[in-house]
Formats: C-alpha cells, sequence, structure tokens
C-alpha cells in the first residue's frame, strides 16, 4: 500500500469504514507516525506492514448439523488466525444468528446475497482476530490473534423480502455443533495445545459449551496420535479415559443417545492440564498484573504508554495502538517465531516423485523424528503446464499444507520454479524448493574436489526450462559458464509407469534406457562437465545415465540429484533456523494423501518402492483448504481431465513401436519449448528435431497401431500452430 494512498484513507472521512476498516486506518494511522518520527524504526520493518494488515490464515469449513428432527442444517465455521509472531493463536469463539443486510440487497440473487452475507461475517471475525494481535502485543501478553465463529442463520426470501433467519439450536443440537467444531479443528492440524484453542465470548457461548469442544478435541488428539511425546503425561491421562469408555457398551457410551454427548469425560481427566495451560494461554498472569495498582508490571505498562504519548507527541489511544504494531514488528524480523516445533514436513509433487523425495529424508539421521506428510499432487502433470496455472494449483496445495500443520513445504522443481518466490510472498512458512540446493551442489562440487566447471547440463520439463530458473540461480554465482538446457517430456510419465524390483529398485527396461539415451544425446555432445537433474523424477535414472555416458564418452559424469540435495538442504534449514522435531528416540510418522480417484495406483506404486504396505488417505483437497471456490473447484477438474488425456498420449508415444529417436523428436514437438532463444549470453536450449524420416516412420506404422494415429493428428496440430 503506497504511502500517498494511505495518507488519502486517513485525511478523509469514511462514514462507511467497517469496524475491520476502522482498526486498519489506525495501524496506517500509526505507520505514518512512526515514519514521520521514528525514521530508523520504520526503515528497518516497513517492509512488514503489508504482512502484518494480512492473514497468518483464513479458514472457512461447511457443517452439515444433523437436528432432533433427523434433518439437517447447514452451518458455516469461520477461523481467522491474524498474526502469530507473539505466540499460538488465541480467540473468542461464538455464534452468529444476525447481521445488518446492505442497503440495496434485494438487487442480487439469493446466491450472491449469501455470499455477501458470508463476507459479512468473516470480516467481523477478522476483525476479533485483529483486534486480539494488538491487545496481546500492547499488554506483552505471548500469544497470537485468532477468532472463530459459527454463523448460525438462512437467508431467506420472505415475501419479497430479503431476511437473515436465526437457526436456534436446541442443547442436544449444540453439543452435536461444539463436538464437530472440536474435531475438525484437531484433524484439520488448527486447534491443539501448539495451536490455536477457542475461548467463550460470554454471550453467545460459555465455558460449558467449550467444555464439550475441548472434550471433543481431546478424544481426537488422543486417537489421532497428534500430541508431542513431551505430553506424557496427558497422554496417558487421555489414554485410561479412552479404554474406560471403549470398554462400555455402545448405549452405556452414549454413541447414539443425548444424555452420553453431554458427558465430557476427556476434558475432566485432563482438567488439571487445562488449568495449568489456561493460565499461560488467557494471560491471566499479566492482565492480573496490569489490573493491579501497586505491581511492577502495571506500572511499566503505564510508563510505556506516557512515554510513548510524548515521544509522538499523540493521545493516549495512539500511544497504545503504536506500542502494539512496533511490538508485532520487532518480534516479526525473527520469522520463524510461529512455527510449531512438531509440525510436519510436507512433500508436494506429482505422481510417485514425492515417495522418491521421502526415501532421500528419511537416510538423514536428524531427520529421523519428523513427521512427513507425502501428496502427491492428484498425479498432475505440471510440467507442460503455464506458469499462471502452476502458481494456482501451487497456492492451493500450499494452503491445504499449512492446515495440515505444516512447519515447512518442499516443493518439486516445476513448483519451485515457477511459484515459490510468489509462495514465500504470501505464506509465512517456509517453502523450499531443489532449484538453490542444486546450484550450491555445483558450486561445492568445483570448490572442494577442484573441478573446473565450464559447461553446464540441464534436463528438466518444460515448465522449468522456460522458467529460466536456473539459469538465473548459476548467472547469481557463474556469468561466463556455458549452460544447456534439454527438455524430458517423457521421463516423468516412464518412472510412474514403471516396476520395482525386491530391491526396491526401480526396473529400468531396455526400451526406456533407449529413450534416455536419445533424449540426452544433444547434450553428450556438447561435453558439459556437470549435469542437474531437474526434476525429483530423474532420480530414478542416475545409474542409468551414468552408464549411459560413459559408453559414449569414455568418461564419467557429475549429475546432481536435485531430490537429494533438497532433503540434505531441508536438514541444515530445519537446524539453523532451530525448528527440527523436538522427539529424539521417537520415530517420525510418514503419511500418504492423494485424490480419491489416483488412491489404488498411488498406493501400490508406493508399496512397491518403499517396501512397506502403504495407507494412502483419499482426500479432497477442498475439504482441507476449506474455502475453495467454485472457480478453483472448475479448474482442478479441467487440470485433472487434461493431465489424464495428456499423460495417455504420452504413455503412447511410449509404448508404442516407434525408434527411440522417433518417441523423443515427437515428444519434444508436443511438449518442448517453442521458444528456444535464450536471451542470456553462453545459454542454449537443444532439442532432437523431427525429421520427415520420423513423420514417414509414424504414418508406415499406424497400420498397426491405431494409437499411432491419434499421435500424428497431435503433431499435425502442433506444428500447425
Amino acid at each position: 500500500m503506497s504511502i500517498d494512498y494511505t495518507k488519502q484513507r486517513i485525511s478523509e472521512n469514511f462514514p462507511e469504514l467497517t469496524t475491520l476498516g476502522k482498526i486498519h486506518s489506525r495501524i496506517d494511522k500509526v505507520k505514518l507516525i512512526i515514519q514521520d518520527k521514528d525514521v530508523d524504526f520504520f526503515n528497518k520493518h516497513c517492509h512488514l506492514f503489508e504482512r502484518l494488515e494480512g492473514l497468518r490464515q483464513k479458514f472457512i469449513d461447511t457443517i452439515n448439523l444433523k437436528m432432533d428432527n433427523d434433518s439437517t442444517k447447514t452451518v458455516k465455521l469461520f477461523l481467522v488466525q491474524h498474526n502469530l509472531a507473539f505466540g499460538p493463536g488465541q480467540g473468542e469463539f461464538k455464534f452468529i444468528k444476525h447481521v445488518a443486510l446492505p442497503e440495496g440487497i434485494e438487487k442480487y440473487t439469493l446466491v450472491e446475497i449469501k455470499d455477501i452475507v458470508e463476507n459479512i461475517v468473516l470480516e467481523e471475525v477478522e476483525s476479533s482476530a485483529v483486534e486480539k494481535s494488538l491487545f496481546h502485543a500492547l499488554h506483552n501478553i505471548k500469544l497470537g490473534g485468532a477468532s472463530s465463529a459459527i454463523m448460525l442463520m438462512e437467508i431467506e426470501d420472505i415475501g419479497g423480502e430479503i431476511k437473515a433467519v436465526p437457526i436456534n439450536l436446541t442443547r442436544s443440537e449444540t453439543i452435536r455443533l461444539a463436538r464437530e467444531v472440536g474435531n475438525r479443528l484437531v484433524t484439520y492440524r488448527i486447534m491443539g495445545p501448539n495451536g490455536f484453542w477457542p475461548e467463550p465470548d460470554g454471550e453467545t457461548t460459555n465455558e460449558q459449551i467449550l467444555n464439550w469442544v475441548e472434550d471433543e478435541a481431546l478424544k481426537t488428539l488422543y486417537v489421532q496420535q497428534l500430541l508431542a511425546p513431551k505430553e506424557k503425561d496427558l497422554i496417558e491421562t487421555l489414554g485410561n479415559v479412552h479404554s474406560w469408555m471403549t470398554g462400555r457398551s455402545k448405549v452405556a457410551a452414549g454413541i447414539n443417545n443425548a444424555t452420553g454427548i453431554q458427558e465430557i469425560p476427556y476434558h475432566n481427566s485432563a482438567i488439571m492440564w487445562l488449568k495449568e495451560w489456561r493460565a499461560t494461554r488467557r494471560g491471566e498472569m499479566v492482565l492480573e498484573g496490569l489490573n493491579s495498582e501497586n505491581p511492577n508490571v502495571s506500572k511499566h505498562y503505564r510508563q510505556s504508554v506516557s512515554k510513548t504519548e510524548r515521544k509522538y507527541d499523540v493521545m493516549p489511544s495512539i500511544a497504545k495502538d503504536i506500542i502494539a504494531v512496533k511490538r508485532l514488528l520487532a518480534v516479526m524480523l525473527h520469522p520463524f517465531r510461529d512455527y510449531r516445533p512438531n509440525g510436519q514436513i510436507v512433500v508436494m509433487d506429482t505422481g510417485i516423485a514425492p515417495v522418491i523425495l521421502q526415501e532421500h529424508l528419511l537416510k538423514l539421521e536428524e531427520l529421523a523424528g519428523e513427521d512427513v506428510v507425502i501428496i502427491s499432487v492428484l498425479s498432475r502433470r505440471l510440467g507442460g503446464s503455464s506458469p499462471r496455472r502452476i502458481e494456482q494449483l501451487c497456492r492451493i496445495y500450499v494452503e491445504a499444507a499449512y492446515n495440515l500443520g505444516a512447519k515447512i513445504v518442499l516443493l518439486c522443481n516445476t513448483m519451485d520454479a515457477n511459484a515459490r518466490v510468489t509462495m514465500e510472498k504470501e505464506f509465512s512458512i517456509p517453502v523450499l524448493g531443489p532449484i538453490v540446493p542444486a546450484v550450491e551442489a555445483v558450486l561445492r562440487l568445483e570448490n572442494v574436489n577442484g573441478v573446473e566447471v565450464k559447461s553446464i547440463g540441464i534436463v528438466a520439463t518444460k515448465a522449468t526450462i522456460e522458467s529460466g530458473a536456473y539459469i538465473n540461480e548459476i548467472r547469481k554465482h557463474r556469468q561466463n559458464v556455458k549452460i544447456f538446457s534439454v527438455v524430458a517430456p517423457l521421463f516423468a510419465t516412464m518412472v510412474d509407469m514403471s516396476e520395482f524390483d525386491k530391491m526396491r529398485s526401480q526396473v529400468i527396461s531396455q526400451r526406456n534406457r533407449s529413450i534416455i539415451e536419445a533424449n540426452l544425446q544433444p547434450l553428450i555432445k556438447k561435453n558439459i562437465d556437470i549435469l542437474i537433474l531437474g526434476c525429483t523424477h530423474y532420480s530414478v535414472f542416475e545409474q542409468a545415465i551414468h552408464e549411459i555416458w560413459e559408453r559414449h564418452t569414455g568418461r564419467k559424469i557429475h549429475i546432481v540429484d536435485t531430490a537429494k540435495e533438497l532433503s540434505c538442504y531441508t536438514r541444515t534449514f530445519l537446524k539453523q533456523n532451530k525448528i527440527l522435531s523436538l522427539r529424539k528416540e521417537q520415530k517420525g510418522k510418514v503419511s500418504y494423501i492423494a485424490s480419491e480417484e489416483d488412491t489404488p495406483e498411488f498406493e501400490r506404486n508406493v508399496s512397491e518402492m518403499t517396501g512397506c504396505i502403504a495407507n494412502v488417505v483419499p482426500i479432497d483437497i477442498g475439504k482441507v483448504v476449506g474455502r475453495l471456490s467454485e472457480e478453483d473447484r472448475s479448474f482442478q477438474k479441467a487440470v485433472a481431465r487434461e493431465s489424464k488425456e495428456d499423460i495417455n498420449l504420452r504413455a503412447g508415444i511410449i509404448n508404442s513401436n516407434m525408434s527411440a529417436e522417433a518417441k523423443v523428436a515427437v515428444a519434444e514437438t508436443l511438449y518442448g519449448v517453442r521458444d528456444k532463444s535464450v536471451k542470456q549470453l553462453n545459454c542454449e536450449i537443444l532439442s532432437l528435431e523431427l525429421k520427415d524420416e520420423h513423420i514417414k516412420e509414424i504414418a508406415d506404422l499406424t497400420t498397426q497401431n491405431e494409437e499411432l494415429s491419434t499421435i500424428l493428428s497431435h503433431i499435425k496440430n502442433a506444428t500447425s500452430q
């Protein structure tokens, strides 16, 4: 936000400003005052104002609540975590049954009106969260700002008049809703000892309602094994209760009756832990000191406000805002303050590739205690997609990773090249990719082994090569080294199609070996010093490439495996930023996620590759993100459809009777870089040209294989374009 625009917002009279708008106006005013009267502080922290006005997390989920009469009511759960730099999120949980509908709302459709009302509710929740951040920072309470709410109303057209009709719940309906909230917030890794924990607002919700939320949350934490080992006393306590509960009959346990759901055995058994934990979480000690007249904490607070008033020549209310904002900005300079030490490493890649990276991660002893979540990105083939589509899909998955409890997200080469920089700006969790580690490996090889690197080869996807990300990163360190790039459109598909032997090594058929050889021919002729495998999938082919290279050149080639380099880089990053898992003796848990339609195939591949029976969780990513728009869902469906067609066509090329050279030339024509002009000096994109003899070869074979007719038609379309 520009300074001129900020001044305009403050100087003008805005009677239409909402509660949230007024809060942001206060922050804008503080920004201008600091810029004017505290230049050194402003210059050091000015880049953080944008983050301060943004949100750490926005979560919306739909709950289909079963009513006492067996009907179903749809209600929405809203949660906003504004800023977690000071500590875990803390804020109220409330029921919203009324909103002031804007004037002229009748001109919109009912669907549009419902969206408007949801945005009004979301803004109210966001206002509470931002206010909490400022409150905690002002009083130096080590908590973040958060807020949550249930929208208990239906929008109806009654006699031509739009009305928000409240949903009134019975006691048993309220209990079911509270328990569902506790279960969902824990399942999505939002609520927990080191995460958000709601508090009653005292008007629409009370301690009893929160007791039901907490009871279900504690049960879910235990059942899903989400508590850290340091909570061993709590784990043992909840375990005893769980054994007792499961030992009772269904009727006695109250699973299907209204009496049983009122019981809060998990909550009651953990009451001492809750009391001690809440004393810290609610900032009770700090607030008690502030409310007293004599203690040092109260005196120090009053002195801070008074000193700020004099320094900036402002009213007490503005002085308090200045203190709060400056404290938040100062803490935000330490970017990892708000990450959960026992969060998860989330790996996002296509097909079987994330499991390849997982194998490298688990070989590192320091990462043995880490929880790792492997997300096969719906087997979407990203390498041939546009940067905009890659970024859009990546954004959805990074947000899902946060909701799954990620403390760090690892991306594939294609996502790194086209989306990582943007994701780093939009999300505060660390997002790592293989490109920087791979280039560091090249430099390390040069420095440690004394190898003079005159030329570097890169084999990668179209999207990675076209982005120029590798070239730009290399040029930061070496201006004169020659760089040659080759697109390998069939490699990833070959890896996903292959099988594994009893030693868990991938079986590379002679057919695949011939395709690898043909694809690398342009690089082999360039006599390069180092080859970067710019796709996680390609790690499987490392040994085969060594053999092919030595047979053709009579010498060994230095290969940089980006999957291996990213795993080592991740270990170093976690250690340096002190966010390694706290586990010392207990091994971390590995979880696998894929879309429902991809789960069976992914499960088979994971089991073959790891040698262990894999339990892949089929998941609708929209449920994890919690707020996918219809546009996002339509986009996902389109990507799924196009990806399936794309993978089938690539598989058809691989399985065809064409020569290896023809297969590579065809793939290059369909999926290669169209514009091979590289503006930087000493850079060249190489390819195997589709010759007339290849077209003739395909045409001669079409009588034997109908699939080749389809391939031929695609070639004609591509060349005509």
